[in-house]
C-alpha cells in the first residue's frame, strides 16, 4: 500500500471556523499547495455542533461545503480523512449545544445521534475514491472521558459497525492520542484493534516530561517512532498510522522543528509504520479567537507560514522526505525480522500495585528501548502473549513484584534461555521462583536505598578508574525506585560491579549486572531499575554510554542485525517493500543533532558503501546487494 504523508488541516485564516466561513479560494490555494509539498492526503475535522446542530437533523448546507473541498482535494490530487464527533481541538472543547450532561458514550439517544451522523455520510459517500478512509474522533477522551473500558469500547464497536455496514470498502480508525499509552483513559489500544482496521497515534515529545532533552536531540527524536512501536504491540500487532506530531515555533527554532521533523519522519519508515501526518498545514491568523486565545502556542505549528506562505522548517522536511520516499516507490516499507524483543508488562494499564501504572511502564520501556536501539538493535515491542521463539534476545526491563510478569510467563522465559535465547531483567521488586537459579546468584535480600539517591555502576572489563562523558566504564544515575536485590554471585559472571557505596547499604563492589549461562542459552540480571533511572535524567544518553549495558548482552547472544553502525547515534535498518523491485534498502538514520561518522557493519547483506557521513538530524539511503 502507498505510505501516507499528509498533513492536520485547519485554513490558516479561520482556524476552527472553517465550516461557517468556508472560504472556496483560500482552501482550494491549499490544497494545491499540500500537493506540492508532495503529500498525497489530508485529515479534516467535521466539527460536531455544526454538523449535527440538533440529534435529528444533520445540516445538509454543511455537508454541502464538505462536498465541495472534497472536489478541491480531488483537483488537487490530495485524499481527505474525515474526522467526526470533533468535540476537541486544540486545548478546547466544543460541545453540541444538546448533550446536556449526558455520556456520549452509552446514553441510547446519544449514540443514536451519532449513529445517524456516521450514516448518513457512509451511505453519501460510499466507495468515493476521494476519502482515504474514516477517523471516528480526535482525542476523544479530552473531549469527555469514558466511564470505562468497556464504555470506550462500545462507542467504537458501534459506530465503526455502522459506518462498515453502510461502506465497507473504506477502512475505519480513530483519533487517539498518547495518554492511551500512559493512562488507563477508557480507549485501550487492544480493544480499539478489534474494531478498527488500523491504529492512529498521536504523541509530541515538546509535552513530555520522559524527553527532557532539547527537540532535535536523541531522546526526543527516538520518542515517536517509540509511541508508533508500542501502539503496536498493545494493539496485537496492528498497522498503526502516525496521525499527529509536529512542534510550534512559538517554542524552537526553525533549524531545530526541520531537524526534528526529518529524524522523526525516517525513523517512522524503518519503523515500519503505515503513514506520518504533520500537525498542522498553517501558522493562524486568528490568535486572538479561541482555541488559539486560550492555547497561543497552537498559532505556530504549521509547515507553512501565514506571513508569505512561504515553507517553514516542518514542511521542508515533509517536502525532502516525501521526495526520498518517492524515489524508493512511495509503498509501505517493512524492516526485516527482528531479532530482539522488549515484553510489555502483562497488567500494562491495571496493576494492583498503585505505583505501577502506565505512565510508570511507558518510561520504563521507552528507556528499554532507546538503549536496544542504541545498541545497534531494532527491537520489536512484543506482550507476554506474542511467541517469543522467534527471538534471539528478550528484554524484561523494571519487573515489579506482581502482575507485570505471572508465574507462567517466567517459566516461558526460562524455557526461552534453555532453548538459547538470552534474556535480560532488571530489577524493580520483582520475586519469581528460580530467579536465583536461572540468574545463577544467591538471592541474599531486597533492600531499598530510597528514590533520588546516586547510583554508580563500574564495568568490570573497564580497569579500576571510572571515567566520565564518553568512556563507557561507568554509569552514574541516580535511584528512580530505590528498589534494589541484593546477590552474590555463584556460577555468574559479573560484568559491573556497584562502584559507590550506600551508607546504609555498603553496596560497593557488590555485583550489579550479572550474567549465566543457562542450558543453549544466557540470563541477564541487573540489580536495580536501570531503565527507570534513566527516565527524566536530563543528557543522560550524551554525558555516558548506558546502552553498553545492553550491548554486553548483545554480545552474549551471538545474535547480529543485518546492518549496524558503529556510532549510537546512528541506527541501521533493513528494510524492504513492494515499491523496490524486491531489493532491501539500508536506511540510516542520525538521531542527533550533530553530523556523524560513521563505519557500517554487516552480516549476510552488503551495501554500496562502508562509511558514511550522517548530516544532524538526517536519513540517509543506501543500496543493498
Amino acid at each position: 500500500m502507498k505510505f501516507i504523508t499528509g498533513v492536520n488541516y485547519w485554513p490558516k485564516n479561520h482556524g476552527v471556523q472553517m465550516w461557517t466561513e468556508f472560504d472556496p479560494e483560500e482552501i482550494a490555494e491549499d490544497m494545491r499547495t499540500i500537493a506540492r509539498m508532495g503529500m498525497n492526503a489530508v485529515r479534516v475535522f467535521l466539527k460536531w455542533a455544526d454538523f449535527q446542530p440538533s440529534p435529528e437533523i444533520i445540516d445538509e448546507s454543511m455537508v454541502g461545503l464538505f462536498d465541495e473541498l472534497l472536489v478541491m482535494a480531488d483537483a488537487a490530487g490530495v485524499r481527505v480523512i474525515p474526522t467526526f464527533f470533533c468535540g476537541h481541538m486544540s486545548g478546547e472543547n466544543w460541545d453540541v449545544p444538546w448533550r446536556g450532561d449526558r455520556d456520549p458514550y452509552s446514553d441510547p439517544e446519544m449514540l443514536r445521534a451519532q449513529v445517524g451522523l456516521v450514516k448518513h455520510f457512509a451511505q453519501r459517500y460510499r466507495s468515493d475514491a476521494r476519502i482515504l478512509c474514516w477517523d471516528l474522533a480526535n482525542e476523544q477522551d479530552i473531549f469527555a472521558r469514558p466511564r470505562d473500558r468497556h464504555s470506550g469500547w462500545l462507542w467504537v464497536h458501534t459506530l465503526a459497525s455502522e459506518l462498515k455496514s453502510h461502506d465497507p470498502e473504506h477502512p475505519v480508525t480513530a483519533g487517539t492520542h498518547i495518554t492511551s499509552l500512559t493512562q488507563d483513559c477508557g480507549f485501550r489500544l487492544g480493544d480499539l484493534s478489534e474494531c478498527l482496521d488500523f491504529l492512529c497515534m498521536h504523541a509530541y515529545p515538546l509535552y513530555a516530561d520522559s524527553c527532557p532533552e532539547r527537540l532535535d536531540g536523541v531522546r526526543s527524536t527516538y520518542f515517536v517512532p517509540f509511541c508508533a512501536a508500542l501502539t503496536r504491540a498493545l494493539g496485537g500487532g496492528a498497522d498503526v498510522l502516525f496521525e499527529e506530531f509536529g512542534a510550534t515555533s512559538q517554542m524552537c527554532a526553525e533549524d531545530v522543528i526541520e531537524g526534528y521533523y526529518r529524524a522523526t519522519l525516517h525513523a517512522l519508515l524503518a519503523e515500519g509504520v503505515i503513514g506520518a501526518m504533520g500537525w498542522c498545514y498553517g501558522d493562524f491568523t486568528v490568535g486572538d479567537r479561541l482555541p488559539y486565545e486560550t492555547t497561543p502556542f497552537e498559532v505556530g505549528f504549521g509547515m507553512v507560514d501565514a506571513r508569505n506562505g512561504e515553507l517553514k522548517g516542518a514542511g521542508r522536511a515533509m517536502q525532502e522526505f516525501r521526495g526520498t520516499l518517492e524515489r524508493l516507490g512511495g509503498q509501505v516499507l517493512q524492516p526485516s525480522a527482528p531479532g530482539a524483543a522488549i515484553v510489555v508488562p502483562r497488567s500494562y494499564y491495571d496493576n494492583v500495585d498503585p505505583v505501577i501504572t502506565p505512565e510508570r511502564n511507558f518510561r520504563a520501556l521507552f528507556n528499554s528501548y532507546v538503549l536496544a536501539r542504541r545498541a545497534g538493535l531494532n527491537p520489536r515491542l512484543v506482550t507476554s502473549e506474542d511467541d517469543l521463539s522467534q527471538f534471539k534476545l528478550v528484554f524484561v526491563p523494571c519487573v515489579p513484584q506482581r502482575r507485570a510478569v505471572n508465574t507462567s510467563d517466567w517459566r516461558r522465559l526460562a524455557e526461552f534461555v534453555e532453548d538459547g535465547g538470552t534474556l535480560y531483567m532488571s530489577y524493580d521488586g520483582a520475586a519469581l521462583d528460580g530467579m536465583g537459579d536461572l540468574f545463577g546468584v544467591e538471592v541474599r535480600y531486597p533492600v531499598i536505598e530510597g528514590a533520588g539517591q546516586p547510583v554508580e555502576i563500574r564495568n568490570v572489563g573497564a580497569g579500576a578508574g571510572t571515567q566520565d562523558a564518553g568512556g563507557g566504564e561507568a554509569l552514574r544515575l541516580k535511584h528512580a525506585t530505590g528498589r534494589r536485590l541484593v546477590v552474590r554471585s555463584r556460577d555468574a559472571q559479573v560484568l559491573w560491579t556497584h562502584a559507590r557505596g550506600h551508607a546504609k547499604c555498603q553496596s560497593e563492589g557488590e555485583p550489579a549486572v550479572v550474567a549465566a549461562g543457562r542450558g543453549r542459552g544466557y540470563a541477564v540480571f541487573c540489580d536495580f531499575a536501570l531503565e527507570l533511572c534513566m527516565s527524566d535524567d536530563y543528557g543522560v544518553y550524551e554525558r555516558m554510554r548506558p546502552e553498553e549495558v545492553y550491548r554486553a548482552v548483545v554480545e552474549l547472544s551471538g545474535w547480529r542485525e543485518p546492518v549496524w553502525t558503529d556510532s549510537p547515534d546512528v541506527s541501521a535498518t533493513l528494510l524492504n517493500g513492494d515499491g523496490l523491485g524486491g531489493d532491501g534498502i539500508v536506511l540510516l538514520v542520525n538521531y542527533s543533532h550533530q553530523p556523524r561518522q560513521v563505519r557500517i557493519c554487516a552480516h549476510g547483506v552488503d551495501t554500496d558503501t562502508r562509511e558514511a557521513r550522517v548530516p544532524a538530524n538526517a536519513g540517509l539511503v543506501l543500496a543493498t546487494r
